[in-house]
């Protein structure tokens, strides 16, 4: 059978190290805006005429398929630590000889986007979407010469093979998580020739966990639910600690773990009621995050 080799490949390097493969890669954008910058004292001040120089958002796609430093990035992100890293996306052609090489300095996580896990969606790559501000982004030139194959033996993660622990009720029917996406609000912009991206003045945000419950489930997470708010309130108490395991094909063995710290009920959707369909209804829990983790099994 003969190999098939795609055009070209790229690559991340964090602190000068190998970090892996990337599905795809967006450069950073740069904006050129007219600024004015005073001199001199009192009414009589002038206004000299310039330039203001912002940089974009850098953003990929990446399968994360081994412990190393970008995962230790995304630890440190997800738990507030918030380090910057240095590094570069390498594009190389189909003879992995390196084309061209965009490094970056002083880089803060902007986002984290999960894949939506869905039981019924089989063979679809677990593919995280980053994004991150830099305060420096350069072309530099390419080595023009091959360089290493990273290349891992670990089962690949499919979003269709997952399993959700922590459930008052039980997670056995629980058939599509959205998981929390991770943001950080950066401050605003200062003058200057580049973005200051510096987050000491920024926020991280986590968005809503959503569990699509089946019909199995639906009745005992519908009463849990309804006990909980039936006093008229959620208190921080109330929250449950639950884990979403990622699980190679057979479902057995344990591949990578998400962690959902202080987790708050905040909705419950039903799903539509059809005296025509086939298929019984279950419902959807929304639900507040205090903190995410993501761990790789070794």
């Amino acid at each position: 059978m003969a190999t098939v080799r795609t055009a070209s490949t790229l690559a991340l390097e964090l602190d000068a190290q190998p970090a892996g493969p990337l599905r795809s890669c967006q450069p950073a954008s740069l904006r050129v805006e007219a600024a004015a910058a005073s001199s001199g004292l009192g009414p009589a001040t002038v206004l000299h005429p310039g330039v203001r120089v912002t940089l974009g958002e850098m953003a990929a796609e990446v399968d994360l398929a081994a412990p190393g430093p970008l995962l230790d990035w995304l630890q440190r992100s997800l738990d507030g630590s918030q380090a910057s890293r240095s590094g570069a996306v390498v594009l190389s052609d189909a003879n992995l000889v390196q084309r061209r090489r965009i490094a970056f300095e002083r880089a803060w996580l902007s986002a984290l986007t999960w894949p939506v896990l869905d039981a019924a969606a089989a063979r679809m790559p677990f593919t995280l979407g980053l994004r991150w501000l830099a305060e420096r982004v350069d072309d530099q030139p390419a080595s023009g010469k091959a360089g290493p194959v990273a290349a891992s033996k670990r089962k690949a993660m499919l979003t269709s093979n997952f399993r959700v622990q922590g459930l008052p009720f039980g997670g056995a029917a629980v058939l599509r998580v959205q998981l929390p996406d991770f943001m950080l609000q950066p401050p605003q912009d200062k003058p200057g020739i580049l973005r200051d991206v510096r987050p000491q003045a920024g926020t991280v945000q986590l968005g809503e966990l959503v569990l699509a419950i089946g019909a199995r489930d639906a009745d005992a997470a519908r009463q849990w639910a309804q006990a909980l708010v039936a006093d008229g309130r959620v208190d921080l108490a109330e929250g449950v600690a639950l884990q979403v395991e990622m699980l190679d094909a057979s479902l057995k063995n344990l591949l990578a773990t998400i962690r959902l710290d202080g987790c708050l009920l905040r909705g419950l959707d039903e799903d539509p009621l059809d005296s025509s369909s086939e298929r019984l209804p279950g419902l959807a829990l929304r639900f507040a995050v205090a903190a995410v983790g993501l761990k790789l099994a070794p």
